[in-house]
């Protein structure tokens, strides 16, 4: 994944994170600004225009982690089960974003029946992937796990989809952007048994945690721990007391 995406789903999350808690109306309009460049940073290697991606960030104001969605695998005599999407045309796995209330292999199941009648049982987890690496049209960070599940009876076509069929692995139709990393993670995870998953690059709490050639430390002095909780406990009570009222002079936009 390019850099200049990390940093612009850094940069959402931070600026997110300004428009649900900031109270100077300057650092709101500041916020906005900030989660505008996030699109615009984002939608650089995107199939969508920034306009699109700035769009879907917006209706999205609540996120402050990962969106969790959730894609079903069938696979009968070597093929595997796609849809063509009613948004796109195109073709993919079934799935969608899991609901609050269920688990994600119930997302899972209950995406496949509402997407082509069939009522699946999930067998086992295929791998876990993260939508900032593989081409997506929505811009948002997406974590979905992929099931296999066992679905017999014949599948049809929904509201949400054109048409479905079953396909062999050397013989896919178009692709719905990121789909095609889908179902090269099943067909992996079928021949070895092993779940996928993306790594990523090193956190930015390695260095912070632990600076350069510093021993890890698995027990604490109780002095620090204790001069820690006494600083969060002072930023805890500062965060909850009531906004100073300023002059306009004071402000600064």
């Amino acid at each position: 994944m390019s850099a200049h995406r990390l940093i612009a789903q850094e940069l959402r999350a931070l600026a997110l994170a300004g428009l649900a808690y900031g109270q100077n109306p300057y650092d709101v309009d500041r916020f906005r600004r900030v989660l505008g460049l996030s699109a615009q940073l984002a939608a650089l290697d995107l199939p969508a225009q920034t306009a699109d991606v700035h769009r879907a960030y917006l209706h999205n104001l609540a996120h402050m982690t990962p969106l969790l969605a959730a894609e079903a695998a069938v696979v009968r005599d070597d093929r595997i089960l796609l849809i063509r999407r009613s948004d796109s045309g195109l073709w993919g796995l079934p799935g969608g974003m899991a609901e609050v209330g269920e688990t994600p292999a119930q997302g899972a199941a209950r995406e496949l029946f509402e997407e082509t009648g069939l009522d699946g049982r999930v067998v086992r987890l295929l791998g876990m992937l993260d939508s900032r690496y593989a081409p997506n049209l929505h811009g948002l960070h997406l974590i979905a796990p992929i099931f296999l599940l066992d679905a017999p009876g014949n599948p049809h076509p929904t509201l949400e989809a054109r048409e479905v069929g079953f396909f062999a692995w050397d013989h896919l139709p178009p692709l719905h952007p990121g789909h095609d990393r889908s179902v090269a993670v099943v067909r992996e995870a079928l021949r070895t048994g092993v779940p996928f998953f993306d790594p990523g690059p090193a956190g930015p709490w390695e260095a912070q945690v632990y600076p350069a050639n510093a021993p890890r430390r698995h027990h604490r002095h109780w002095k620090v721990w204790l001069a820690r909780s006494l600083v969060r406990l002072g930023g805890m009570f500062l965060l909850r007391q009531p906004a100073v009222t300023t002059t306009g002079k004071d402000r600064h936009p």
